[in-house]
This record gives C-alpha cells, sequence and structure tokens, in this order.
C-alpha cells in the first residue's frame, strides 16, 4: 500500500502503531529509511515507543556492532529493524510488515554490484512472507501511484496549514541570495528563529575558467569540470575523487584571471555567516563535504537544541528531519535538477521543493517557504508553491505513458567502458545488432560522459514485455562474455536504472 500524506501529516505515528500491530500479532518487521543520518531519529521514536525488540543495521556502525545486531535479528531477540537500503536483508523470520518511508528516494537503489532496488527487494521479501508492504511519501513516485492502492493523509496533524510557498524569479540577479531572501533572513536573525536553506550542490564554485583563453579546469580522468572547495584549498572531482591545489594562474596562457563561477554550499556558508553569524546565531553546513556521519548527526542534534539559526545543505537537509520551530525554508536554484538529462527530472524537482517546504511551520507559529529559480513558470515548481501533489502527478503520468517511460514499461541500461572511445562504441553497436527484444524500444548507442579514465557508450531498453527483454539482453551479454573478442571492454547492466 502507498501512505500518501502531506509532510507533517503523521505519517511516523501511523508507521508506529502499525509496527507494534504487528508485533502483538507475533510477526516482525522491517523500516527502511533512505539515509543513514535518518536511522537515529527513527530508531529513537522506535525505541521509545517498542523497547529493546527494535534493532538498528546500517554501514556506520563498527564491525562488531554490527554482527551483534545481526545475531539479536537473527535469534528472534530483536523483531524490528531499523535502516537505510541494506537493511532490507535483515534475517529475520515470519515478517509480517515492510516500511519503506520516503519510498521516492533514489537513494534506495544501489548503484554497485550487485545492483538492487531495495523497495523490489522489499516487494519481494514481503510476498514470500505473507506480509504487508507500506510505501510513505508526502511525494510519492509515479510509479507507486500507478501500483499500488494508495491510503490518504490529506492535512497536517491539528490541522496546522502547510507553509505558503513564494516563487522567487532570480533572472537578472547575480548573488545567491535574492533581496527579499536576504531581508527574510534579516527578520528571522532578529526574532531569532530558524530556518533551513537548500542549495543541491557541495562546494563553492561550479567550475573555473580563464577569462583571457577560455580553459575550463577539466578532471584528467573523467569528462567533467573541477569544482572549486576553498576550505580545503583544492579543486576536485565529485566522480573519481581527483583533487588538484586551486589554480592561481592559466597554465595554458600564464593569465592571473581566473574565474569562479555558480555557488554550492560552501559559498552559501559563508554568505550566511558573513550576513548573519556569530555566536549566538549559528549557521550549519550538513553535506557529504563538510560531516562524516558522527559529525552529521552532531550537527542535526545542534540545530534542534539551538535558540535560533540557519542550517545550510544539500538534500539531506529535506529528507524527513522534523523540526517544529523552522519557520522559514529557502530553496536556492529550485531549476538546477531540471537541466539533468533525465526522465525524472522534473519528479526530482517537484519533490525537493515540497519536501524543503515540508520542514517549515510543523510548530505553533506557522512558517514560510522561498523558492529561488531561473524558471518560475516551471511545471514542477508552480505545482510544488500549491502543494499540488495530484496535479503533478496527474500530468506526469500522462506524459510519461506518451513518452513510453516506467511505470508504462521497464527501463534497461546497458553501459560499455573501454579506455578508447571507438572500442566501447563498437562493442555497444554488436550488442544493438544482436537483440530484438519484444514489445521494446532500443536506444542508441550513445555516448556517454567519459568516467575515472574510461570512456562509456550505453544502450537503453524501453521495454513493454519486462521478462522476455532481461532474458534476452542477457543472453547477449553472455555471448559477448564468451567470445571475449575486446578483452578491455567491460559491460555493466542495470535494469530499473535510477
Amino acid at each position: 500500500m502507498l501512505l500518501h500524506g502531506v509532510t507533517g501529516s503523521g505519517k511516523t505515528e501511523v508507521y508506529l502503531q502499525a509496527t507494534a500491530a504487528t508485533l502483538a500479532a507475533g510477526r516482525s518487521a522491517i523500516v527502511l529509511v533512505p539515509e543513514i543520518a535518518l536511522t537515529p531519529q527513527t530508531l529513537a521514536r522506535f525505541q521509545a515507543r517498542l523497547g529493546d525488540v527494535v534493532a538498528v543495521m546500517h554501514s556506520g556502525i563498527t564491525t562488531a556492532e554490527r554482527r551483534a545486531e545481526w545475531q539479536r535479528l537473527k535469534d528472534g531477540e530483536a523483531r524490528v529493524c531499523i535502516g537505510p537500503r541494506s537493511a532490507v536483508f535483515a534475517p529475520l523470520a515470519d515478517i509480517g510488515l515492510i516500511i519503506v518511508d520516503e519510498e521516492h528516494e533514489g537513494s534506495y537503489k544501489h548503484e554497485g554490484d550487485p545492483r538492487y532496488d531495495a523497495r523490489t527487494v522489499a516487494e519481494r521479501r514481503a510476498l514470500d512472507h505473507g506480509a504487508v508492504l507500506l510505501l510513505g511519501s508526502a511525494t510519492p513516485r509515479p510509479e507507486s501511484v500507478a501500483t499500488a492502492p494508495r491510503l490518504r493523509l490529506p492535512a497536517r496533524v491539528d490541522g496546522r496549514p502547510l507553509p505558503p510557498v513564494e516563487v522567487l524569479d532570480m533572472r537578472g540577479h547575480h548573488h545567491p541570495l535574492h533581496p527579499d531572501t536576504r531581508m527574510a533572513l534579516a527578520d528571522l536573525r532578529r526574532a531569532s528563529g530558524k530556518a533551513i536553506v537548500l542549495l543541491n550542490r557541495r562546494g563553492w564554485s561550479n567550475f573555473l575558467s580563464c577569462r583571457a583563453c577560455g580553459r575550463v579546469w577539466i578532471c584528467p580522468h573523467c569528462d567533467v569540470a573541477l569544482v572549486l572547495h576553498r576550505a580545503g584549498g583544492r579543486v576536485g572531482c565529485h566522480h573519481c575523487g581527483h583533487v588538484e591545489p586551486i589554480p592561481h594562474r592559466c597554465p595554458d596562457c600564464a593569465s592571473v584571471a581566473v574565474a569562479r563561477h555558480g555557488a554550492g554550499t560552501e559559498r552559501v556558508e559563508h554568505e550566511l555567516r558573513a550576513a548573519l553569524g556569530d555566536t549566538d546565531f549559528p549557521v550549519l553546513r550538513l553535506d557529504a563535504d563538510a560531516n562524516s556521519l558522527d559529525e552529521r548527526a552532531k550537527v542535526l542534534e545542534r540545530f534542534q537544541s539551538a535558540a535560533g539559526g540557519v542550517l545550510v545543505g544539500t538534500q539531506m537537509v529535506a529528507k524527513g528531519h522534523d523540526f517544529p520551530d523552522v519557520a522559514l525554508g529557502i530553496v536556492l536554484d529550485a531549476d538546477q535538477t531540471l537541466r539533468f538529462p533525465d526522465f525524472r527530472a522534473e519528479e526530482r524537482t517537484f519533490a525537493l521543493v515540497t519536501q524543503l517546504a515540508g520542514r517549515a511551520g510543523r510548530g505553533g507559529t506557522g512558517g514560510r517557504v522561498l523558492v529561488q529559480t531561473l524558471a518560475p513558470s516551471a511545471r514542477s515548481i508552480a505545482f510544488a508553491a500549491r502543494h499540488d501533489a495530484d496535479g503533478f502527478l496527474a500530468g506526469e503520468l500522462e506524459r510519461r505513458e506518451a513518452l513510453g517511460y516506467p511505470p508504462f514499461s521497464s527501463l534497461i541500461r546497458v553501459v560499455f567502458s573501454a579506455p578508447a572511445a571507438a572500442d566501447a562504441q563498437a562493442a555497444a553497436a554488436a550488442l544493438r545488432e544482436r537483440i530484438r527484444p519484444p514489445q521494446s524500444d532500443v536506444l542508441g548507442p550513445a555516448a556517454l560522459f567519459a568516467l575515472r579514465g574510461r570512456a562509456r557508450t550505453q544502450v537503453v531498453v524501453k521495454a513493454r514485455a519486462r521478462a522476455a527483454a532481461i532474458e534476452e539482453i542477457g543472453a547477449a551479454v553472455q555471448w559477448m562474455a564468451r567470445e571475449r573478442r575486446r578483452s578491455d571492454v567491460s559491460v555493466s547492466v542495470d535494469v530499473d536504472p535510477v
């Protein structure tokens, strides 16, 4: 079932009561959260209600702790397992309930080997155990809306209103913060309130260029620009981890006119500190650069306990946190995700804006949300500003059906990589010629950007006959592996890529 409830509608209370009922029936439960950072908050709530029968499993605890928790679950001493995607494999007997909170999150898909989607694994385990699978979200995936019976929580607890959302047009503005945003933050500072600021981009600047000759600093191993991280004194690649010192002179023309473009969370933190920060009004940053797992928990605890302050970060600040005294939510560069070459770009943009808006106004003081964008009329942003998930989903499903995207097909992505682009392209073309899956559209070969020193080419299949397409593509890939005509070509197959 899909529990579609607006932010602050009490989905967690539903999870708690459903889990208690499952335990009372003598069965066990799994509760999945999208991020390790959300595990302590969820664990504390379930332990407070259910006691020592709750265990936790994730990569942030030590090997000994994981072993001990695994054994408690295996022996039946613990009957509820909480954790991110890998917790779906908890060794529980007689599972009666599996909860997937924030089911729209792409983090439930594991991109390494073995590739798996925890939501699909949860569905299979629920089927094997005769259990209830409960998917919960304020911004559910179109795939879930189309396939799962929907339960609705249309209003916030105690009838509290959803916060008004104001869209700020950033066209013609060059500062990262709109004048209305700076004014709202100044008012918040005077009132000693709390704000969450979301910018889904790490670092200080997106890329560097030479104003004299136009050179852009590119990763030598990946075909992407290097991102400036000023605190570490480096520019780095977010794909392979390559780092270099910050350049002060162009190596091609010797010019010192090195320009910085765009803004990330590091720069926004600096701007906010300059405008607002002092010891009584902290500006805290939460992203993968600034914090280890323990440090992230400490940042959240500090923000929770502070009388006032600002929490700035990437998408992890919008995921499931419950801070009742946050009065202001701010989304910077809201249309950034719309520029991704991905059919889910509008869905992700809608979810990001809606989820961040949901962090504000949960207490009795009300709230306000400001959304900065270069595309104020974009469909996903307009629907999010109206809190209209049904309207957005209806249009999204109509678009997906017309274009043959999930849930109206299954995607299968085959990526070939090699030191030489011609070899990757030739291997992809050979696969393309060999496969004829029924009721399918085969797209490509199409070049991808180089990654970790290897050129890449992909073939994507939109399959309406899922099982037949998987079987045919699998057989073709196995044939190519046996032939080994190109031993330096690697191939990866991803069913239902995210």
